[in-house]
């Protein structure tokens, strides 16, 4: 058995019978996600503008709701396509950085540990964001009423979250004898492995199974269970048993601004969604390989587009003034020409 990576890619690697694929190399994970966050940057400052300045009345109990939620989903984009890129050996739990970050040589461990708090921070977002709309109804008996309990709240959830973090206390300090032995789950990885930025979480292959298959999914459904548990109150209290205290025109804005939200969260969300989805079916099948996880790191990148289009599709006040900036542009260009 070798006992360095030199010698184990000299004599065993070789033999391995791989070909050279552009989208399961790092640059074909790089490039398209740098292209990507070059076109949704742009939309995603004109979403910004769009929320500030065209917000009507009724929406300015959840204007910075919209706000915080529509931040965090930037950050987290230009996270994934721009700063810190993850080209992901999924079989180690190991990551190579293909992003500016890692340009500059800052070490992958302290991108990912930032990475986990951008997506923490993005799915606390959209908690807040539904259980900002529900605490709106007062006639809502589950909603938190004072600011103290809803700072609480909240962090508590951002504390379950940080259980995540535990996996850190595991990093192996000689990542040449991690890789070495991790080689054992997976003999023939893509040549990416062997370089020296490759980042290794751990080397126990109970653990990354754990991790991988467990403790994330657990930390997701728990997310999604509480978005949905406002989400319910809100229907039940607006669809439902509506307030006979509230006039029809008052309950028609409160029904289409929450079927708006919905539109807003699942359209972007898809983009996250069916890749993950795609990636767990493809491993259980054993027919994921590095370009389809590639691809599937690259759509997960398109949350942002997805995301800053439906904010502004979905909500009639955002939607009337990207048609008014249109119609004045396109008044604008033949007067131009004329002068």
């Amino acid at each position: 058995m070798a006992k360095t990576l030199g010698e184990y890619y000299a004599k065993d690697y070789l033999k391995c019978n791989l070909t050279h694929n552009f989208f399961g190399s790092w640059q074909g994970l790089a490039y398209p996600s740098h292209v990507v966050q070059a076109i949704a940057f742009p939309i995603q400052i004109l979403t910004f503008y769009v929320i500030i300045k065209n917000s009507p009345g009724n929406m300015n109990i959840i204007k910075h709701c919209l706000l915080i939620n529509h931040f965090w989903c930037t950050i987290l984009d230009i996270t994934i396509c721009a700063l810190s890129t993850p080209y992901i050996f999924i079989n180690h739990l190991s990551f190579l950085g293909v992003g500016i970050l890692s340009w500059f040589g800052i070490p992958f461990v302290y991108q990912l540990i930032n990475f986990a708090f951008v997506a923490f921070f993005v799915g606390g977002s959209y908690v807040y964001l539904f259980e900002s709309r529900s605490r709106c109804l007062q006639e809502n008996i589950f909603r938190i009423k004072k600011n103290s309990h809803r700072l609480v709240y909240h962090s508590l959830l951002f504390l379950i979250c940080s259980t995540l973090f535990w996996i850190f206390f595991n990093v192996p300090k000689d990542l040449e004898s991690a890789k070495l032995s991790l080689l054992s789950l997976d003999p023939c990885p893509p040549h990416e492995f062997f370089l020296p930025e490759v980042f290794v979480m751990t080397t126990d292959p109970d653990l990354i199974h754990f991790f991988i298959w467990y403790h994330i999914p657990l930390i997701m459904i728990h997310a999604v269970l509480h978005t949905l548990f406002h989400a319910i109150c809100t229907v039940f209290y607006v669809f439902i048993s509506p307030s006979k205290i509230t006039s029809p025109q008052t309950r028609q804005i409160q029904r289409q601004f929450f079927i708006g939200i919905i539109f807003q969260t699942a359209i972007p969300l898809v983009f996250l969604a069916v890749p993950i989805g795609y990636v767990v079916v493809a491993f259980f099948t054993g027919s994921l390989d590095q370009a389809k996880l590639n691809l599937a790191v690259i759509t997960a990148g398109l949350h942002g587009i997805g995301e800053s289009f439906a904010v502004i599709i979905v909500h009639n006040s955002y939607r009337k003034a990207i048609w008014k900036m249109i119609l004045g542009w396109k008044k604008k260009g033949p007067q131009e020409s004329q002068k």
